[in-house]
């Protein structure tokens, strides 16, 4: 075995249906008393709950969110936890939620708590973004690590199918990338390998049923583990495409992921022969194309796989607008597993946007 360096991440996690009712104990053992819970509306019943958890040391409420955190909302934000003298944040919801926790925690230098209703995985990270000038600007820094992550299994079964398969892609994302991004070693590669096993084996049970708690539970598993692995190791071709997507056009984050996945993967596969065998072994198709698979298994969610039935802030994605995309993606690519040119770029957007099936 190669020498590697591992750096784990200090987090706390509760797991179990019904851990919701743990969060107050949760907050005390953190030693908070003025603390700011962040909350969007589909998570508003929670956020009650937690609110008569916290009881007098509830600061503030806060539930406008938004995806991709544009920065003035993230300043808002920031002022009305300043006023009120925060010590600490709960965060209730998916990644928008969290991703404005990680912004309030960044400038304030406070603790985290996140409780994720869908499986972004972003509460495993030390990844940050703000959005701003149709530019989504992402940095890494301890203080946005949530300290405790609260997995309530529960929480999802509200999950409509159009925001669990592709949640679920997001995930995945994660942690096929993982597997050959800079910092990857066999300890994290282990955990992304599960992370796909754990979501390829519970996807179509939670979107066949989606109040399987079984299969929510497993999926939940799943995204964390992606998102360990992803916040052990850096983005890649395939996350920097997204960002860009999300910035300039403010595209559903996993939709994107969704869509561009199996392409970017497809493009990276024929340098990683060792790495596409155990990815396809960790998605039950040994022998098979992982590119073509993640397509199949996109279909089969009824997840999007065309960047041309995507709707930004301007209306659907145009082909035209491709090329602009590519432009401000490629000198964002520092690292890759084989050289990447802005013509590359715009080859997987046009592939993406077309939605045909990889190959290799």
């Amino acid at each position: 075995m190669k020498p590697f360096t591992y750096d784990q991440l200090p987090s706390r996690i509760v797991f179990a249906p019904g851990a919701l009712s743990q969060v107050g104990d949760e907050v005390q053992r953190l030693g908070a008393e003025r603390v700011m819970v962040v909350h969007d509306a589909m998570t508003r019943g929670s956020a009650d709950a937690v609110a008569a958890q916290l009881g007098g040391r509830l600061a503030l409420r806060w539930d406008e969110v938004a995806q991709h955190v544009p920065v003035e909302l993230a300043d808002r934000a920031r002022a009305a936890a300043s006023q009120h003298a925060i010590d600490a944040i709960v965060t209730i919801g998916g990644g928008s939620s969290t991703g404005l926790a990680k912004a309030l925690a960044l400038s304030h230098r406070v603790p985290v708590l996140a409780v994720p209703t869908t499986y972004a995985g972003s509460e495993q990270t030390t990844i940050y973004g703000l959005t701003g000038g149709q530019h989504k600007q992402t940095g890494k820094d301890p203080i946005v690590l949530p300290r405790v992550v609260v997995y309530d299994p529960e929480l999802t079964l509200g999950l409509p199918p159009s925001v669990t398969g592709p949640s679920a892609f997001n995930a995945l994302a994660h942690a096929v990338e993982a597997l050959w991004a800079p910092g990857c070693n066999p300890v994290t590669s282990a955990l992304a390998l599960e992370g796909v096993r754990a979501i390829a084996g519970s996807l179509p049970r939670a979107m066949a049923n989606g109040t399987d708690v079984d299969a929510r539970g497993d999926l939940l598993y799943g995204a964390a583990l992606s998102g360990m692995a992803l916040g052990s190791t850096a983005a890649g071709l395939h996350h920097k495409i997204c960002h860009v997507l999300g910035g300039r056009f403010n595209l559903v984050h996993a939709d994107a992921h969704s869509v561009i996945l199996p392409h970017a993967l497809a493009f990276n596969a024929p340098v990683l022969p060792d790495e596409m065998a155990r990815l396809a072994d960790a998605l039950g198709v040994r022998g098979e194309e992982p590119a073509g698979a993640l397509w199949d298994l996109a279909v089969a969610s009824s997840v999007p796989t065309r960047l041309a039935d995507l709707k930004g802030s301007e209306g659907p994605l145009r082909r035209d607008q491709l090329a602009g995309a590519a432009d401000a993606a490629a000198p964002e690519i520092s690292v890759n597993p084989r050289p990447v040119t802005r013509d590359d770029v715009l080859g997987i957007l046009e592939r993406a946007f077309d939605g045909t099936r990889p190959s290799v």
